[in-house]
């Protein structure tokens, strides 16, 4: 077994149940606007699929979670919503890959970040979005190849490798 090999192991248990992510922004003062989007289908770790949606539950965990590490700034919470409840797996302080989305469901979540950064107050309410709006990802690995191939593609016409 792998886990005799390594001292002190961490292993996570397996989670069921639809996955999310939830775009987040907390301003100086503590107050959090979260974005919440499915992730209805995941390449390599990568959302290819999402949808934004609204469930209060969720959204009253993630604000727990990021009050728990006293989070500022913009993050990306991630979990699942189970049968059994909601799980939180995930804290990162970073844009998610898909946040475009919540972009496009109205959420300013750059503008109110710039705003933040820079001293000025976070308008919460240009952080509302609307529910059912979808991001489809197009994800495929385009070309595989031996590093010389693009060292010559990339030289200059008539220039000599």
């Amino acid at each position: 077994m792998l886990c005799e090999l390594v001292p002190d192991p961490i292993v996570q248990k397996r989670v069921y149940g639809t996955e999310f992510t939830a775009d987040c922004l907390v301003d100086r003062d503590g107050q959090a606007s979260v974005i919440l989007r499915r992730r209805d289908l995941v390449k390599a770790g990568c959302v290819a699929v999402s949808t934004t949606f609204e469930d209060q539950a969720v959204r009253d965990l993630v604000v727990k979670t990021l009050q728990a590490v006293h989070a500022q700034g913009l993050s990306c919470v991630q979990g699942f919503i189970t049968d059994d409840g909601i799980v939180i797996h995930e804290l990162n302080v970073r844009v998610a890959g898909g946040f475009a989305l919540s972009e496009a469901a109205g959420a300013d979540l750059v503008g109110q970040m710039v705003n933040g950064l820079f001293g000025q107050p976070v308008a919460h309410d240009q952080l509302a979005y609307r529910n059912g709006v979808f991001l489809a990802n197009y994800l495929e690995t385009l070309r595989v190849g031996d590093i010389a191939e693009l060292e010559v593609a990339a030289a200059p016409t008539g220039a000599t490798a």
